[in-house]
């Protein structure tokens, strides 16, 4: 049974918990919220799972126009990556990173040696790898979050409404912002607005001339771009076709994210063919526009984040951390333990956490790839 798509006439449902989006963060909640046994409905608006783990398939072959890797440095989530691995949902990718830095291509730098893990069926796979059958209702756009006596209520486009006891809300920064407006104070208002989200455009190219030394390329100091990476060099056996995903610096994606993305893009493959002659003619395939694609300046010290509310709201995501796929599992996970401590033990309200007060948790050095949002 395939996760849930959209039903064609409004319902309502009463659940333990209401997750909004169907990122990493939500997957890595799904965990612990069904240890605890508590039911919970996650929506999103999208087709697909996974988040910023953003995957495209091109006659069959995926690519990944989203994150492009993750590493690992907890031991909690080493732990789940090892599961992983045994799966065979994820493997390592590459221990070397090249830079394009003072006008030139240069090798990796000894300390940055380490492992790099990739998915070879693409990265959404490590949210599908938590969902279970009917977890997500995809296509669910929410459009409101409102209290009605001590329940909240999660509406969404269609009409379909929930009610739930808790709500998790891991949707990007400024989405989370929107949808709990009247649920934030000024001064966690305040702190949550010094977390700007920066855009991102992603180009797939196919690559037509031979294939490059390199498996990513981290751009310093540039104006255009800030990634080259070889998505075909995930994939195992090799597939037939090549692909090369380009990622825009900030600045040049915000000049650029309401404009012509193809236009955009053609610009973006220019610049990697000075960087890399071997991309000169290759083919532009497809631009996406990830208006909230990374949280630039991230709360490291935070894993996330409930809202001063009796009755509990919680934010999670890669905005709590370092801003990597690490700290988005983390700070899901995380945010669902707590979470269902305090719907199946008895509330004391000197026991859970004061208005404002944040939970510290351990959390990995950010890679230098930007994470990428589906929003």
């Amino acid at each position: 049974m395939p996760l849930q798509h959209a039903s064609s006439s409004p319902m309502t449902m009463d659940v333990d918990v209401v997750i909004l989006g169907a990122g990493l963060a939500a997957s890595a909640a799904a965990v612990p919220l069904r240890s605890a046994g508590l039911s919970f409905v996650v929506l999103d608006k999208s087709r697909g799972v996974g988040g910023r783990a953003a995957t495209r398939r091109i006659d069959g072959i995926p690519v990944d126009h989203g994150a492009q890797f993750f590493t690992v440095r907890s031991r909690e989530f080493a732990e789940t990556v090892r599961r992983w691995q045994v799966a065979g949902i994820c493997s390592e990718w590459t221990a070397g990173i090249h830079r394009y830095e003072d006008g030139r291509l240069q090798p990796p730098r000894e300390d940055e040696i380490h492992a790099r893990y990739a998915c070879p069926e693409g990265m959404t796979a490590l949210a599908k790898a938590s969902f279970l059958p009917g977890d997500v209702l995809r296509e669910h756009p929410v459009v409101s979050v409102e209290k009605s006596g001590s329940s909240f209520v999660t509406t969404s486009a269609n009409g379909s409404s929930l009610r739930s006891r808790a709500v998790l809300a891991t949707l990007p920064l400024p989405q989370n912002r929107a949808l709990l407006e009247d649920f934030i104070d000024e001064p966690n208002r305040f702190a949550l607005d010094f977390i700007p989200v920066e855009p991102c455009l992603s180009a797939i190219v196919e690559l037509q001339g031979p294939s490059p030394e390199w498996k990513g390329i981290q751009v310093k100091e540039e104006d255009t771009l800030s990634w080259l990476g070889a998505d075909f060099s995930k994939r195992t056996p090799a597939p037939p076709r090549r692909f090369v995903v380009l990622h825009a610096s900030a600045g040049f994606s915000a000049a650029h994210l309401d404009g012509d993305l193809s236009a955009a893009g053609r610009l973006m493959l220019a610049r990697a063919g000075q960087i890399c002659p071997s991309l000169a003619g290759s083919d532009l395939l497809h631009v996406h526009r990830w208006r909230f694609a990374r949280a630039s300046q991230p709360l490291n010290d935070v894993t996330y984040w409930r809202l001063p509310n009796d009755d509990p709201l919680y934010l999670a995501g890669d905005a709590f951390g370092r801003g990597n796929i690490e700290s988005a599992w983390l700070s899901g996970a995380t945010a669902a333990r707590q979470l269902a401590l305090e719907l199946t033990t008895p509330y004391r309200r000197g026991g859970m956490p004061e208005a404002g007060t944040t939970r510290r948790g351990s959390v990995s050095p950010s890679t230098q790839v930007p994470s990428t949002s589906t929003r």
